[in-house]
């Protein structure tokens, strides 16, 4: 079955049955079976089932940068070699990489957790003000009792993030106390900040790196190669070569579904812990991995990088070898030109791409461009 029909298909169905549905890597699975799969399996059947080509469409055309001159990146990838890290805020679906946490949830459930620190057994099935009036009352026994701030939490922190995280929460507790807030707005307020702020680290724990799996996608030229104006990059993957050993092990096929979880429970519960497979599985599997089905005809293989200090603020990686490149139907004559004397000097096969005469599909064209009457026009 073609990936459009596919699409069409769960479109189609009822939404109890769509609801449970995805699409990974151009196959039909249910939500459940790839959830159980953690990320060690989802990983290995990633690579075992991994293209051993894959496309990024290029839009080839100038813009400003920050210091104002004007400057080609499409051009600089191709002749790099390089594909850029992007922040998934600036991605064009608004979903995309949004893990779902719900704020009330999450209050709830910082609530609870912090009565934990404090020695409490509380309830899940009360009301968050009912566990906040709890844990006011609790630090409020503890500040009398012990004449300060400092005892308030009394369970041993189970890592050295959640000590850290104690301290922050008393620090900010006697600040705004010296303020004269009211004790139960200051905790709200520190719960609420710490809701912003994880939303913020959750959204740039990784950057990440887009890619197709076909040249001829009239709707990626469409969107990503200025209306068939730019060029494709063919990149061969190098699954045994220890050059790109972390490129091939951080690329992944993304999930294409209907439905959006809701993950707060497990996130509040991964935030002041050390971070572990099955934290990064959670963050995959739930935000920078899963897309709507609506966007599934671009069957995307995406590569996530945690980029270390070392890289500042170059977010251009090398990639995997550069072995062909597709010119845009409408590329422009001089641009044409470029691209061609670009990949003849760097011995990289090209192409043209063109409509096919009989379907509404682009394909290769049948000869080269030197070859081509709309070439010979240029000399």
């Amino acid at each position: 079955m073609k990936l459009s029909e596919l699409i069409m298909s769960i479109q189609q169905l009822a939404p109890q049955l769509a609801s449970t549905c995805c699409v990974v890597n151009g196959v039909f699975m249910t939500l459940e079976e790839v959830e159980k799969m953690g990320y060690d399996e989802f990983s290995y059947r990633s690579k075992i089932n991994m293209p051993l080509k894959l496309y990024k469409y290029f839009p080839n055309n100038e813009s400003i940068d920050n210091g104002g001159k004007k400057v080609n990146y499409s051009l600089f990838a191709l002749k790099n070699n390089t594909v850029y890290m992007q922040s998934p805020n600036l991605f064009d679906d608004v979903y995309d990489s949004e893990i779902n946490i719900d704020y009330y949830e999450y209050h709830k459930y910082r609530l609870m957790e912090y009565c934990r620190r404090c020695g409490l057994t509380v309830d899940e099935r009360k009301t968050t003000e009912e566990i906040g009036t709890e844990l006011l009352k609790a630090i409020l026994e503890s500040v009398e009792s012990n004449e300060g701030f400092n005892h308030i939490f009394t369970v041993p922190p189970t890592s050295k993030i959640e000590s850290i995280s104690n301290d922050i929460f008393i620090n900010k507790m006697k600040i705004g106390l010296a303020e004269n807030q009211d004790i139960g707005k200051v905790v709200s307020k520190i719960i609420s900040k710490e809701y912003q702020d994880y939303m913020e680290e959750l959204r740039n724990t990784f950057r990440i790196s887009c890619f197709a799996t076909t040249p001829f996608s009239q709707l990626m030229w469409g969107k990503y190669a200025d209306c068939h104006k730019g060029f494709c990059v063919e990149y061969t993957v190098l699954p045994d070569d220890s050059k790109y050993i972390e490129l091939y092990n951080n690329l992944f096929p993304m999930v294409y579904c209907k439905t959006r979880p809701n993950v707060t429970k497990e996130l509040v519960e991964w935030k002041d812990k050390d971070k572990t497979k099955e934290y990064l599985w959670d963050i995959y599997f739930h935000g920078v991995l899963r897309k709507s089905v609506d966007w599934a005809f671009q069957n995307e293989w995406r590569l996530l990088l945690p980029l270390s200090e070392k890289n500042g603020d170059n977010y251009n990686v090398e990639f995997f070898p550069i072995t062909r490149v597709y010119l845009g139907n409408r590329m422009q004559r001089e641009k044409r030109k470029e691209m061609i004397d670009f990949c003849n000097d760097n011995r990289i096969s090209y192409i043209g791409v063109q409509r096919n005469p009989n379907i509404y599909e682009m394909q290769e064209c049948g000869m080269k461009c030197e070859e081509c009457f709309k070439y010979s026009e240029l000399e």
